[in-house]
C-alpha cells in the first residue's frame, strides 16, 4: 500500500468542493490538503521540476533550493523522491475525482449533467496545467502499488461518465448502440487535451471545455 508522507499531516476533503484551480490556485490545492507549508512548498517544487526536468533528470537538492529549503528536506518529510511524485499525482487525480464527483451529483437532464462533466474534465487540467502534465507523464515512474492507487480513481473518473451514459439512454436522450466504447472515447477524447494544450494558445481551458462538449453532445446523439 502506498503511504502518504510522514509528516504532511494531510486533511480530509471538504464536503464543499473547491473552484476548479488555475496554475495560480495550485497553491490553494496543496493547501487545502496539507498542513505543513514546508511540505506545500516542496510539492510546488516537485512540480515545477519535474515539469522542466522530468522526474529521473530531477534531484532532491534541487527541488529543496526551489523550495528554500535545507538540501535535506525532501528526505525530512519525505521517505523518497518517489514518494513527492506520487503525493502529486495524488492529489491532482484525487482533486479531479472530487470535481466530477460534485459535478454529477448536481441536477439537470443527463445532457446537461453529461455537458458539465466533460467541460469540468477538459478544463480542469489544462487550468492546473503543469502538475497535471507530470501526474500524466511521470506515471510510469510511480511503483506498482502506487500506480494501482491512481487506476483505481482513474476508473472511478470512467464509472461516473458510464452512469451518466446509461441514464440518460435510459431516458431516450441519447442514442448509443454500445455505452462501453462510448465510454471510453469520451474518457480518451477529454485526457488527449493534454498531449497539444499549451496555455499560450489562443483557447481557454473553459472555452475548450465548452468545445469538447459539444463533440460529446453530438457523439451520444443528443440534442444541442
Amino acid at each position: 500500500m502506498a503511504t502518504r508522507p510522514k509528516r504532511a499531516a494531510f486533511r480530509a476533503a471538504s464536503a464543499e468542493p473547491l473552484p476548479i484551480a488555475s496554475e495560480g490556485g495550485l497553491p490553494e490545492l496543496f493547501q487545502h490538503h496539507v498542513e505543513s507549508p514546508s511540505v506545500r512548498r516542496l510539492l510546488l517544487a516537485g512540480v515545477d521540476s519535474f515539469w522542466k526536468n522530468g522526474f529521473h533528470a530531477s534531484s532532491t537538492r534541487e527541488i529543496a533550493k526551489r523550495a528554500k529549503l535545507s538540501p535535506a528536506a525532501v528526505y525530512v518529510h519525505f521517505k523518497s523522491k518517489d514518494e513527492l511524485l506520487f503525493t502529486i499525482v495524488l492529489l491532482v487525480a484525487e482533486r479531479l475525482l472530487e470535481q466530477l464527483t460534485a459535478t454529477s451529483e448536481e441536477g439537470g437532464s443527463p445532457t446537461q449533467r453529461l455537458r458539465r462533466l466533460v467541460q469540468d474534465y477538459v478544463a480542469f487540467p489544462a487550468k492546473m496545467y503543469k502538475a497535471s502534465l507530470v501526474a500524466n507523464r511521470e506515471f510510469n515512474s510511480l511503483n506498482a502499488a502506487q500506480r494501482k492507487q491512481i487506476v483505481k480513481i482513474r476508473d472511478t473518473l470512467e464509472i461516473i461518465i458510464d452512469q451518466c451514459l446509461r441514464e440518460g439512454c435510459a431516458s431516450g436522450e441519447f442514442k448509443i448502440k454500445e455505452i462501453s466504447i462510448v465510454r471510453t472515447a469520451i474518457v480518451a477524447l477529454c485526457r488527449s487535451v493534454l498531449t497539444w494544450y499549451s496555455p499560450r494558445g489562443r483557447f481557454t481551458p473553459q472555452q475548450l471545455g465548452e468545445h469538447y462538449a459539444d463533440l460529446v453532445v453530438a457523439m451520444v446523439g443528443a440534442k444541442p
